[in-house]
């Protein structure tokens, strides 16, 4: 937000000054808008290439045999290393293992002495990360999830990526707003504004979370309890099925505005030739 909202402002005012510095006729707008649109839209692709690897979570995403990825994750939290510790499976307060996998709790990592408080807490003699390191190490685990090197290397072009489609995108923004004054006559330019503003509420504002929501709920992986029962938060997303799903809606929702735009600057270049 700090980065993309200053971008934002910037590409608006860009694009009305832009208007202004050389005069453009509403067909030049309406060709400016739609190449913008589309530049943006090309842009947006690119986001299939930023990868997230899955958290290694044992018993979800990663075996507890030590192999680091499963081809058909089976959700079996326990394990011999484990049996004997009576975890609840319904508790989420994850440890990060030497060995570099995540589990659910300290129990479930076979963790029998404990150091230190809050988020400095550190777990030793933990049977089932001393099982897949084979000895090397002292078997403990640190309070929290284990960090993934590839989000944190992904993420600033990921930010960069983003910034770009939101700078050209706003650039847009301006242009297209002039062309529904320049088009509509003058009693209409209200009541056109209020079409648009209810098109966009009603098209995209308030059904948008749902579908999203629905979609994104799909590739959850493990889910979070509540106190008082039933489902809570989601803990554990498949990450490269939540970017599938979720970018490529986005794809196919836009590509149905380029269409509609190339429609727009066809119809405008015909009406104001």
């Amino acid at each position: 937000g700090v980065i993309l909202l200053p971008i934002t402002i910037l590409g608006m005012f860009l694009g009305g000054f832009l208007i202004k510095k050389f005069k453009l006729h509403i067909t030049e707008m309406a060709k400016f808008a739609c190449i913008t649109f589309i530049v943006a839209y090309l842009l947006n692709l690119l986001y299939f290439t930023c990868s997230c690897e899955v958290l290694q979570v044992a018993g979800l995403t990663a075996p507890y045999s030590g192999l680091k990825h499963l081809s058909s994750p089976k959700k079996s939290f326990m394990a011999s290393c484990n049996a004997d510790c009576s975890c609840k499976l319904d508790q989420w307060d994850p440890v990060c293992g030497d060995n570099g996998i995540t589990y659910m709790t300290a129990c479930f990592a076979g963790c029998k002495s404990s150091t230190g408080m809050g988020k400095n807490m550190v777990f030793h003699n933990c049977s089932c990360v001393k099982g897949q390191v084979y000895g090397v190490g002292n078997s403990s685990a640190l309070l929290g999830q284990c960090q993934r090197e590839s989000c944190t290397k992904a993420f600033p072009y990921f930010l960069a990526l983003q910034t770009a489609c939101a700078f050209i995108l706003a650039l847009g923004g301006t242009p297209t707003y002039m062309i529904m004054f320049r088009s509509v006559s003058p009693d209409l330019k209200s009541f056109a504004v209020g079409i648009e503003t209810l098109g966009g509420r009603v098209l995209g504002g308030l059904p948008a979370p749902i579908y999203f929501g629905a979609l994104i709920d799909e590739t959850c992986l493990k889910w979070g309890t509540k106190n008082c029962g039933g489902s809570g938060s989601c803990r554990v997303y498949d990450t490269k099925a939540f970017r599938n799903v979720y970018l490529g809606l986005i794809a196919g929702l836009r590509a149905g505005c380029c269409l509609l735009y190339i429609v727009l600057s066809i119809l405008i270049m015909k009406r104001f030739k």
